[in-house]
């Protein structure tokens, strides 16, 4: 899903796949990179905070700058959620020179610039 006011590349574009090993702690990363022409404040969200851990949830990103997000699925239960029922979603907006990423989304009146969200897989493994 894209939408036309979203700045920042995103990879993997259209979904979050978490493969392997669903009894134990699976990491995807998450990149953005700032394409945009001004400094942006980012910040990830997910559905279930009980189920994935996002590190790190906000940051900044001058023009040009990539930052790589370590998602982290936990399953509690040994139960894995469907695949295609839960998904990240990723913000960002302008942020003046000097503030911090907390200070940016305090400031921020209305929505985000920029919105999209991808949709979360689970696969037990690699294909060989």
């Amino acid at each position: 899903m894209a939408d036309r006011n979203f700045q920042l590349q995103v990879e993997p574009k259209e979904k979050i796949a978490f493969v392997g090993d669903t009894s134990g702690e699976i990491r995807s990363v998450l990149k953005l990179t700032n394409n945009s022409d001004s400094r942006q404040a980012f910040k990830v969200k997910c559905t279930r905070n009980d189920l994935f851990k996002i590190r790190p949830s906000t940051g900044m990103l001058d023009y040009g700058e990539t930052a790589d997000i370590i998602i982290t699925f936990t399953c509690p239960s040994n139960h894995v959620p469907e695949s295609d029922r839960h998904h990240f979603g990723v913000y960002h907006i302008p942020a003046p020179e000097g503030s911090t990423p907390t200070g940016a989304w305090a400031e921020h009146y209305g929505p985000p610039q920029g919105e999209i969200r991808l949709k979360v897989f689970f696969q037990e493994s690699k294909e060989k």
